[in-house]
Order: structure tokens, then C-alpha cells, then sequence
């Protein structure tokens, strides 16, 4: 097992990352919380074969265990589920000293951690990550939230977990849509701020899509110290440089806005988000003309999307949704672009213009 550290000003916490952990959460939760304390799994039906195997490892270390489920998909990311979560935590008697222990992906830790921020004001919880978007990503940093149906995270709070947990041995069962999905998320860490990884990424994708969890693993472990090292530094993204992680993001939320979040899922959004924001930073003169072709190859083999053409979506209603996006300052909206592999930029006042033809340029109307 790799432990990676992350600083926060709300209590320093560890990432443990292997092979074969789930069957030890009992012993790593017994490290933040006191053994008799009451512990809500907050999950999806998918993941039932998880929970037994976790419930069983904190019920022996002496926990007092409940489970809380979610609906599938985006949805459970709402009002009406954080509402939920939290009078079922109030009804089984849930108090400051006890906590949450969140089993799944980034909807699943969205909603629970940010029901923890909020609950009693604050109550502590754990992520154990099950998809490799997860582990890599979302499990990590403290950032939390349900949509409003103007958008996506327009509601949350930073709460950093207090543990990540990241067996990769469950990305073995991780459906091959999945796994694509989730690596968009890996190759804008390539992108951004390594390119070893990305290199890394060119030249093992094919045993990474055939789940060599060897090479998995070290994918895991490379985007979670990139993230924590990040989060670490600018953890509420005052400093600028957490901003650098929403390369494609701008594009990518917009898309998913028109689409009411159906037909795409985050990851893949976020690979045709990067593929705008690099043909926009290569239009702009801010890198060559190769690198968008070089990440599109690499999404590409990767199995992902990079284009919108097949949505029959207009230019206009992305572009309002953007408008929404929670990372625009002063009504002007960021975008993270790329000056070469491994070194992006934070630009803002783009002409309108030139989003709106990379727009068409990815297939809208």
C-alpha cells in the first residue's frame, strides 16, 4: 500500500492506494474514528457486493454500522437526496462524533461529503473511491456538491474527507465505458502538469484498457499526487493553481447543461472539453498546432469522444449554460489552455467569437 499525503487547513488527511484494501477499511477508519461510533455507508445497489466486505471490516473493529442508498447517476446529486441523507443521519441518531463513509464514485462522494459539511455543521467522513475517476480525481480535495437545474455544483462547500481509500482491485468490475471515461480525467493531468504521464499514457494505453492493474495502479498513483500536491497548495482555489484542474471543464459542463446530463458522462464531456480548449489555445497562438492532434490521438485510442456532432446541439444554448458555469469572474468566463504538455494557462476575456467557432468546430450548429 502507497500513502500520499494532503495538507488542509481543516485537518491534514491521507490517500491509501493498493491492491486488496477493502478488506482493512475497518483497521484505517479505526485511525480517525473511535471504535462504538456510528458510521453511515452512503452507496449505490451497484456496489452492494463492496459494501458487504466493508460493513463486515468496520463491524469488527467495533463499529456501529448503517447504510444509506442512492439512486444511480447525476440525480442522486440533488436537494432532494441531500435532504434525505440527512434526516435519515438525524433519525438514526447520528451526532458530532460520528460519521459518514462514502462508497463510490464522484456523485456519491459529492452528495455525502457535502451532507457532511452540513450536517450538525460538520460532521467528519471518508471516501472510498470505486471508479478510477475517483481515485484519481474526486475522492480527493474536498470539493462537494449537488446541481441546481441551472447547473452543475452551483451548491457545495470545500470538506475534505478525513481518509481516501483507493483499493484499485475493484476497477477490475469497472464497466469499459467507465474506465474510458475516467481516463479524459487522467489525460488532463498529463496535460497540465506532467508529461511523463502523458507519454506514459501513449505508450501503455492498450494494456491500461485491458485493466493491467499494474499499469493501473501507477496511473492511479501519479494523478492522486498531482491532485493532492495541487489541493494542497491552493485548497479553496484562491491562489489560481487549483484552477488549472478544470482544464475542459468550461466546454465540458456547457455540454453537459444542453444535454440535461444524458448521453454523455463526465469524463467523456470532459475529453471533448479538452479537445476545444486546445484547438481554442492553438488558434490563439498559445501552443502549436501539433498538440491539440497529439491529445486528440491519445483520446482517441483511449476510446473517447471528441466530437458533438452526433447531438444535433446549437452553438447559442451551449454557450448560455457556460454562462452559468460557477468558475466565471466578474461574468467573464476562464478558460485552462494548454502552452505545451505538462504547462497550462489560466486565460479570460476570449472573444466570443472564436468560442463560438470552436464550438461549431466540434459539431454544433
Amino acid at each position: 500500500m502507497k500513502t500520499i499525503q494532503v495538507k488542509s487547513l481543516k485537518g491534514n488527511y491521507k490517500i491509501c492506494i493498493g491492491r486488496g484494501l477493502l478488506g482493512q477499511v475497518g483497521a484505517q477508519v479505526a485511525g480517525v474514528f473511535k471504535p462504538g461510533t456510528k458510521l453511515m455507508i452512503v452507496s449505490q445497489k451497484n456496489l452492494a457486493p463492496y459494501l458487504k466486505v466493508i460493513s463486515s471490516s468496520l463491524f469488527q473493529k467495533g463499529f456501529k454500522v448503517y447504510t444509506h442508498m442512492l439512486p444511480d447517476g447525476e440525480i442522486a446529486k440533488s436537494g432532494a437526496e441531500l435532504f434525505r441523507l440527512s434526516y435519515d443521519l438525524l433519525t438514526k441518531g447520528f451526532e458530532r462524533r460520528d460519521g459518514i463513509v462514502a462508497v463510490g464514485g464522484g456523485v456519491v462522494s459529492d452528495l455525502a461529503g457535502f451532507a457532511a459539511s452540513v450536517y450538525l455543521r460538520g460532521i467528519r467522513y471518508v471516501n472510498i473511491a470505486t471508479t478510477l475517476l475517483a481515485q484519481v480525481d474526486s475522492a480527493i480535495g474536498g470539493k462537494t456538491a449537488i446541481d441546481l437545474k441551472e447547473g452543475k455544483n452551483l451548491m457545495g462547500s470545500f470538506w475534505p474527507p478525513a481518509l481516501v481509500i483507493s483499493d484499485v482491485n475493484v476497477l477490475r468490475s469497472l464497466p469499459q465505458r467507465e474506465l474510458c471515461a475516467s481516463l479524459g480525467e487522467v489525460v488532463k493531468y498529463g496535460v497540465i502538469r506532467d508529461p511523463a504521464l502523458f507519454g506514459f499514457l501513449e505508450k501503455n494505453f492498450k494494456k491500461i484498457l485491458q485493466k493491467d492493474l499494474r499499469m493501473i495502479e501507477k496511473v492511479v498513483l501519479a494523478g492522486a499526487k498531482i491532485k493532492a500536491g495541487v489541493v494542497s497548495r491552493d485548497e479553496f482555489e484562491t491562489q489560481g493553481e487549483r484552477a488549472i484542474l478544470n482544464y475542459g471543464h468550461t466546454f465540458a459542463h456547457g455540454i453537459e447543461g444542453v444535454l440535461s446530463y444524458k448521453g454523455l458522462v463526465h469524463g467523456e464531456a470532459v475529453a471533448i472539453g479538452m479537445m476545444m480548449a486546445a484547438q481554442l489555445a492553438a488558434d490563439l497562438g498559445l501552443c502549436s498546432q501539433e498538440l491539440p492532434w497529439r491529445q486528440m490521438r491519445l483520446l482517441i485510442s483511449m476510446k473517447l469522444p471528441v466530437s458533438i456532432k452526433k447531438f444535433n446541439l446549437k452553438a447559442s444554448a451551449i454557450l448560455k449554460t457556460m454562462m452559468t458555469d460557477k468558475k466565471k469572474n466578474k461574468g467573464a468566463l476562464h478558460f485552462v489552455m494548454p502552452w505545451r504538455i505538462g504547462k497550462v494557462t489560466v486565460e479570460k476575456n476570449i472573444p466570443i467569437e472564436n468560442v463560438r467557432k470552436i464550438l461549431r468546430f466540434a459539431g454544433a450548429k
